[in-house]
This record gives structure tokens, sequence and C-alpha cells, in this order.
């Protein structure tokens, strides 16, 4: 009988905490949606042990508004930005991509990658919805999942095409890629067009607004977002293009927000070794490479961020539960989830949910 009560008492106190969170969204005037993989692990262990099940679908309370964009389903939580946001984009793709906007409390936009071609005009019209000027671009590696809409953005804006999305003031662009003849050498020879695509439309960008191969540890200030640029791209003969990811640490009203990319295991490993911990350290982490074969569990030790992004598509995140050892060489979906729950994040943030705003 003592065991069955605890094992009551746990069950309704987990259930308590998941109701909490749930009433956080709602407090917060956005969509009140929570991926099955925020809820704590407590909470998802007494909803299996009643019947339920954690994984399946998203938690979500009746009575607040669902908050839609473009037909798609926006969703805000409270980090304490002052002024400032930071929008992970799912926009209208179900593919796996990295599209996120930053707006200063001054009003002014920050892009991080962008995403698929595609995804340009449903990012276009967020920038224009934003103010239309973009202040910087930050470009972690080119891949077409990460630099498509700019390339798309960049080349309707040479040509001349009349396409409202292609107007928008683009910015400063900071990028570093590894040279063309390292990619050409290592890389999948199918990306290879997008990178070159990407390296003529930098090219013929205005370059006094290029900034290229900055040097590890540059710094500067968008209104009160500061951005610090962690590496150059390590050149490694595997895995090449993700291994090239910059990171960038996003630092806003004293919240740490680290950009990974799809920093691999042998990047992020020398990036931990050049940097060091404690230049890691972050409130919130984007997770490497959409989720899976990204970062380590060294690594996301290191950065010790109480909340995860997963720019993950619900293909991927539909993988979440499949199994798998801790010493397999393959860092998969519900390996990498494993690694968040044994790190005690807080909650985790998932692109299939939709757009996601950080307050």
């Amino acid at each position: 009988m003592k065991k069955m009560t605890g094992r009551l008492l746990s069950i309704s106190a987990a259930l308590l905490l998941l109701t909490n969170s749930v009433t956080a969204f709602a407090d917060q005037g956005g969509a009140n949606i929570v991926s099955a993989a925020s809820v704590p692990e407590s909470a998802q262990s007494a909803q299996a042990g009643s019947g339920g099940s954690a994984s399946e679908g998203t938690t979500e309370k009746k009575s607040a508004p669902i908050i839609m964009n473009q037909g798609v389903r926006q969703n805000s939580f409270e980090l304490g930005l002052g002024g400032a946001t930071v929008t992970m984009i799912k926009g209208k793709e179900s593919g796996q991509q990295l599209a996120i906007v930053v707006k200063s409390n001054d009003g002014r936009i920050i892009v991080v990658d962008g995403g698929f071609k595609t995804n340009a005009p449903y990012l276009g019209e967020y920038i224009k919805a934003n103010g239309g000027k973009v202040a910087v671009w930050l470009l972690t590696h080119p891949h077409v999942d990460h630099v498509g809409a700019l390339d798309v953005m960049l080349e309707q804006q040479k040509s001349g095409n009349p396409k409202d999305f292609a107007k928008i003031d683009l910015g400063e662009i900071y990028y570093s890629f590894a040279p063309m003849d390292f990619y050409k050498a290592h890389e999948q020879e199918y990306r290879l067009p997008v990178i070159q695509e990407s390296y003529d439309d930098i090219a013929a960008y205005d370059q006094s607004k290029v900034h290229y191969n900055s040097p590890a540890g540059t710094s500067f200030d968008i209104g009160n977002v500061n951005v610090q640029i962690l590496n150059q791209p390590y050149l490694f003969d595997i895995d090449t293009g993700n291994n090239s990811s910059i990171c960038y640490m996003l630092t806003i009203n004293g919240k740490k927000i680290l950009i990974t990319g799809d920093l691999p295991y042998e990047a992020a490993e020398q990036l931990l070794k050049d940097r060091g911990a404690a230049a890691l350290k972050a409130d919130v982490v984007q997770l490497a490479h959409h989720g899976q074969h990204g970062g380590s569990f060294a690594f996301y030790s290191a950065v010790g961020a109480k909340y995860a992004l997963w720019p993950t598509p619900q293909s991927l995140w539909d993988k979440r539960d499949e199994a798998f050892t801790e010493d397999q060489q393959t860092y998969t979906i519900a390996l990498t989830r494993h690694w968040m729950n044994k790190l005690s994040v807080e909650q985790n943030f998932v692109m299939a949910d939709g757009d996601w705003t950080f307050r």
C-alpha cells in the first residue's frame, strides 16, 4: 500500500507540473503548444503509467487561441530578452532547414541562414512585416537547407525580378565558407553546385557589405543583441560541408543563445578544445544538424543549456522513440533526445510544431 500511495503521489505531482507548463504558455498570450519532448521526463513516465503516450502529438489547452500566420502555427515563449525576439522559422517547409530571425530591442533584424530556396517567399514576407530591412545576415555553412533562401533573394535582386521579396534590404553578410577547392576535393559531389552558387551570389553582392572569414572572437552589437563569432571553418576531409559550420553566440539581455549550424562530432570536439567550456556556456542551444549526427554528449554537457531548439521536421521528430544505445556511433534523434533528458534540459522547442518566437 505504501508503494502504491507513493507512486500515485509521484504521478499526481508530475501531472501538476505538466499542467503548470501548459498554463504558462496560455498566460503569455501566444499559442500554448508544448511538444511532447518538452514535457519533463517524470511527467512522461506518469502519463505512460496511466495509459497515455507522451510521445504522441502535442499537449494543447483547448481554450487558448492558436495563432496562425500564412497558415503556419505560431508559438511563443517568454525568455526575458529585454524587448528583443528570436524566431526559429518552420514556414511551410516539411523538410529540415535552419532559419532564425532575431529582432533587437530597437527593431533591427538579424537573420541566421534562412533555409531552403522554397522558404524565400515566407521568409521574405516575415522580414517585410518587420520593417523589410536586414541589418546583418549570418551564415553557418553553404548547404541548400541553410543558404537557399538567401541565394534566391540575392539572385532576384541581381536580375531585377519584380517579386516583392527581392526588394528587401539584405544588409551586411557574414560568412566563412571553406575554400571551394577543398569542398571540391572532399564534399559530396551533389552539393557542389549550391556551394558554388552561394559563392557566386555573394561575390556579385555589394562587397562593402560582405565580411568574409572573420576571425574567431569577432564581436559586434545590433541594438541589445551582441553577436560573437566563435570559429573559422574547420577543414575535415569527412562530412566536409557540415564540419565547416560557423558557430555564433548571441547574448541578449544577459541570455546566451548558441547557434551551431550543422556542426558534427569532429568540429564540435575541436570547437570545445579551441574555445573551452566556459566560452560555450549558454541558456539556449540550437541542436546541431537538426538534432541528429551533430554535436556530442561532451559538447552539449559543456554548453549546459536549459532550453534546446530543434530545427527538426516532423519526419525526423517521429524517430525520437527509436531504439538506441549509449555507445552507438551514429547520433540519432533518439540518442540526442536522450542526451537532453540526461542533461536535465528543461524544455525542448521543435520546429515540427511551427514557428517558435522567444521574447
